[in-house]
């Protein structure tokens, strides 16, 4: 699903990621890496795949897309330090040719120096470039000239078909000054979100993207 933002065109993917095609650049946000380690030690069920799941959808993005920058919108990693962030580590060092930066988030509670060793550049705040904004906490009113591109609150959507059925899905929100993120980890839950004005919502399921009219 490509929309088109500021004159730049953005293409909205089925792995919960946006890539910006002017600048070959994926947009990332709440892979919350750690959290699945931390809940099996805690002797919380999570299937053991999981962690495969989102370096799985890491590496289908890099491949299909040839990004050649990634920008991380916050809460990368979610807890204190585990063995995750080894395998994270790992699979940067395997994609040492991609740029990488990383907008701080709430849950990014790890030593700045790790990322840094890992070559990922740190933004405490705000990233800026051109026209366009890149931070962790949605923006409650506008920027001046700016569109925001932020995470954090990791949007869910409810569909409904006949009878009672429903279904809650990730999501993607766009609105005149600001879009949304889906979290790109698994297990991380979800805010339900509804549609205003001037706004668009589309839901994206395992393989494809839709746009909720």
């Amino acid at each position: 699903m490509q929309i088109e933002i500021r004159g730049e065109h953005f293409i909205l993917l089925s792995q919960k990621a946006i890539f910006w095609e002017e600048t070959q650049t994926l947009l990332i946000g709440d892979l919350h890496l750690g959290k699945i380690t931390h809940f099996r030690k805690e002797g919380i069920a999570v299937p053991p795949n999981a962690i495969d799941n989102n370096f799985k959808r890491l590496n289908e993005l890099v491949q299909n897309t040839g990004a050649t920058r990634i920008i991380f919108l916050g809460d990368l990693f979610h807890n204190q330090y585990n063995a995750e962030w080894e395998l994270f580590h790992d699979w940067r060092m395997q994609h040492h040719y991609i740029e990488m930066l990383i907008v701080i988030g709430n849950h990014d509670i790890l030593p700045v120096s790790l990322f840094l060793e890992a070559d990922i550049a740190v933004h405490l705040n705000d990233y800026e470039e051109g026209d366009f904004v890149f931070t962790h906490h949605p923006k409650v009113d506008a920027i001046e000239n700016k569109f925001v591109f932020a995470g954090h609150v990791h949007p869910v959507f409810t569909t409904y078909g006949k009878g009672r059925q429903s279904v809650r899905l990730p999501c993607f929100v766009v609105d005149n000054h600001q879009a949304i993120l889906p979290s790109f980890g698994v297990f991380t839950g979800g805010f339900q979100m509804d549609l205003t004005k001037n706004r668009k919502i589309y839901i994206t399921t395992d393989t494809k993207v839709f746009s909720v009219c």
